[in-house]
C-alpha cells in the first residue's frame, strides 16, 4: 500500500493512473479538481469517502495539518491521539508545543492574533 500526504484545501496531485474512476472522484462532495492544479479535497468525510475509491489502486491518501502554535506540518495517521481525534481538523498542536511548559500561552497569543486580524477584516 503507497502512503501519500495531502493538505486540506491545498491541490494535488494523485500519482496514479485514474482511468475511469476520475468521474467517480470528482462526484465525491467536498472533493473538487481544478485543471492544471489537480484535487483539491475540502474535509475529512471526503477525504474519507476518496479512499474508499483509491485504496482499489493501492493508494491511501492521509491528512496533514498545520501546528496553530509554530506552523510545524503535523501527520494526522503520527499523532497519538489519531483514536480520540474529530479529525475534521485544518489546525493542531504538534507534540513539541502540546508538552511545552507555556503552551497556554502560546495558544492564547496565537488565538488572539487570528482574532485581531479577523476584526480587522470586517
Amino acid at each position: 500500500m503507497e502512503y501519500q500526504t495531502i493538505r486540506y484545501g491545498e491541490p494535488f496531485q494523485i500519482r496514479r493512473r485514474l482511468g475511469n474512476l476520475f468521474k467517480d472522484i470528482v462526484r465525491i462532495k467536498g472533493v473538487e479538481y481544478e485543471r492544471g492544479k489537480g484535487f483539491i479535497v475540502r474535509d475529512y468525510y471526503a477525504l474519507t469517502n476518496l479512499n474508499k475509491i483509491l485504496i482499489r489502486m493501492g493508494l491511501i491518501l492521509t491528512p496533514m495539518v498545520k501546528c496553530v502554535i509554530c506552523d510545524k506540518n503535523i501527520e494526522c495517521e503520527k499523532c497519538s491521539f489519531t483514536d480520540v481525534c474529530l479529525k475534521d481538523v485544518t489546525t493542531c498542536l504538534c507534540d513539541e508545543c502540546l508538552y511545552s511548559d507555556d503552551v497556554v500561552e502560546k495558544y492564547l497569543s496565537t488565538s488572539r492574533g487570528y482574532f485581531e486580524d479577523f476584526r480587522r477584516s470586517i
